[in-house]
């Protein structure tokens, strides 16, 4: 939630409003909870950010039936804008159809930082001494940057926040796309 508070502040997007629905797993319970909730009928935009994990479409699948449930528009493809009051569309990150997650666009900001090449051979180490490949590699390729800075944090929200992404790299700049474009519907 502090990624998208940081970045929703660097767009100065007004208006927005972020929650958080839980793990994955949990929309399909949040939202109806949520539509019901008091206020709701002021909405006029409704933008979800689902991380795709193992499979794109599996997830996209997943936010459909969510949205569904809850008796809203339900867009037939990712970054596709359905019905009015509220307008809804959803974004499956890292987006274009690709497997992963937040963190995976997070790294691609990383790319030319001479850290890099710290991050991979720490991880070449310790598969070398510990016999594992790295479980979760995108998240922990992550954490690993973070700790290298001056005030460590787990949280890349924590991160955003401090300046430790730079989030004008053109790697976010489809979900800064989508962000503005759920913002500008009301």
């Amino acid at each position: 939630m502090g990624f998208f508070e940081a970045l929703i502040q660097d767009l100065a997007l007004e208006e927005v409003q972020i929650q958080d629905f839980g793990g994955v797993a949990e929309l399909r319970t949040f939202l109806p909870v949520f539509v019901g909730s008091s206020g709701f009928s002021r909405v006029t935009s409704l933008g979800i950010v689902r991380d795709a994990e193992t499979s794109a479409g599996g997830a996209f699948e997943s936010v459909q039936g969510s949205l569904a449930g809850a008796g809203l528009p339900v867009p037939q493809a990712p970054g596709q804008r359905v019905g009015d009051r509220p307008a809804v569309t959803a974004m499956i990150l890292p987006g274009g159809n690709r497997t992963g997650m937040l963190e995976t666009l997070l790294n691609e900001t990383l790319c030319g930082d001479n850290v890099l090449t710290c991050i991979d051979d720490f991880f070449r180490c310790v598969e070398e001494h510990c016999g594992e490949p790295t479980h979760r590699p995108e998240k922990a390729r992550s954490h690993a940057y973070l700790a290298t800075k001056r005030d460590p944090h787990l949280s890349v929200g924590f991160a955003a926040k401090r300046g430790y992404w730079n989030l004008k790299h053109q790697a976010l700049e489809p979900l800064r796309t989508f962000l503005r474009e759920v913002a500008s519907q009301h």
